[in-house]
């Protein structure tokens, strides 16, 4: 083999696969043409427009910056690619007590107000696709088991809120028996520590920016049965 033949057969191999990885994908994400409800068979009509709220630009900075892209994904694989529908929570919920099954896999408008598409490396530590939603029904959860435990003595400030659980995380993972397990890296350099013993440390503002970026990240809206993972079948006629 002459060296003209190994640099070229070199480009060839690196070559191709960085134009079917990387600059087909551009193009072909770079312009997204609207996504339309189909009637007769979707809930809603007119065009699909994804809600997101929350300090996405800011928070996703934060999020980068810390390298939590390295450990989380964020991206519900397509069936062709390794089905993660079955991961209830990950990709919405089997049984959303008001819209039934809300599962679905991830879209080009899921990252919608990113400067980049977080994907991520690799899966260290659970997919964040949906860990909004999760942190609100975790949140409701605990509120009742709460409610319940303590009857009479129950009142409103004694809530928690899913910001709060958020915030416990990322200040120290392990603090939880359950999560002893957890390699999640603290992140209590965001925080401010307490003037005094018995106060809890506050966030700074690249802490709530981050939580607001988490928070934000939800599967719980209708997508046209098109972008679907089981879209709904017409009705016989």
């Amino acid at each position: 083999m002459t060296l003209r033949t190994f640099t070229f057969g070199m480009i060839a191999s690196f070559g191709s696969a960085w134009l079917f990885a990387v600059v087909l994908p551009f193009f072909k994400t770079r312009d997204v043409n609207p996504v339309y409800f189909a009637d007769g068979i979707d809930e809603k009509t007119g065009v699909y427009f994804p809600k997101r709220t929350g300090q996405i630009t800011t928070g996703a900075k934060v999020y980068a910056q810390n390298g939590c892209y390295v450990c989380h994904t964020q991206v519900v694989r397509p069936t062709y690619a390794g089905n993660d529908i079955h991961r209830d929570g990950w990709a919405g919920f089997k049984a959303d007590p008001d819209r039934g099954d809300t599962r679905r896999e991830s879209n080009v408008f899921d990252y919608q107000g990113e400067e980049f598409a977080q994907i991520g490396i690799m899966r260290i530590g659970p997919d964040l696709s949906n860990v909004g939603s999760r942190y609100e029904k975790t949140a409701i959860a605990l509120n009742e088991l709460n409610k319940t435990k303590l009857g009479d003595a129950w009142n409103d400030s004694m809530k928690t809120s899913p910001e709060a659980l958020l915030l416990e995380h990322l200040y120290n993972p392990r603090n939880k028996p359950s999560m002893r397990w957890s390699t999640c890296p603290s992140v209590r350099f965001l925080f401010n520590e307490p003037a005094r013993e018995g106060l809890a440390p506050s966030p700074k503002p690249e802490a709530r920016a981050l939580i607001g970026y988490l928070l934000s990240m939800k599967k719980n809206d209708t997508v046209p049965a098109s972008m679907n993972y089981a879209p709904p079948k017409p009705a016989a006629q």
